[in-house]
């Protein structure tokens, strides 16, 4: 199936996305994306992963890099994302992914060097289209401008311009099974 056009809208290009990641079965090349991500000389300090869904890159490996430390986020009932150490109690949510408990410390967003942020469609100007939800959106907007906002998907997920509203917030590299490439 063909890619939406360049008129299509956000709710197009998220219908067709879904499809097609459940055809690329990103699972199958998860090791690759992450053996770029473990080669690159932007990997540093502290390093928010997200504990993936089954259709996302899982960048959990990540976790036994020396010297990183490593934070994921908590979707909570209400409210924008928080962030938290990787090694606090979890509990699934309701969509099946893991997350930390609602009780678990919190990391400040300005502390993260390198956010790693799942979506589904990006573009190479660093434009990412996720669930619609605008998590991601709202907490890459509370990172430090020097922070690195890396977009972690698949070569047949990234094209030349996707819709893009005034608070989406770009991101800085792409990573994917090409490798890790500035934007």
């Amino acid at each position: 199936m063909s890619s939406p056009g360049s008129d299509a809208t956000k709710a197009e290009w998220r219908a067709w996305a879904r499809a097609e990641r459940d055809r690329l079965r990103a699972a199958g090349r998860s090791g690759t994306v992450v053996g770029h991500l473990r080669r690159w000389d932007g990997l540093h300090g502290t390093v928010l992963i997200y504990l993936p869904m089954p259709d996302e890159i899982d960048v959990t490996p990540l976790t036994s890099v020396a010297g990183l430390r490593c934070a994921v986020t908590r979707t909570p009932p209400v409210g924008p994302l928080t962030v938290h150490p990787i090694d606090v109690p979890m509990e699934r949510h309701r969509y099946g992914f893991l997350q930390p408990t609602g009780d678990a410390g919190q990391i400040d967003p300005e502390e993260i060097d390198v956010a790693l942020v799942p979506g589904l469609v990006f573009d190479r100007r660093g434009a990412r289209l996720g669930r619609g939800a605008g998590y991601y959106d709202g907490l890459c907007s509370e990172l430090r401008p020097d922070a690195l906002r890396v977009g972690v998907t698949l070569d047949g997920l990234v094209f030349d311009a996707i819709p893009e509203d005034a608070h989406d917030v770009r991101m800085t590299h792409l990573a994917t099974e090409s490798g890790v490439v500035g934007v």
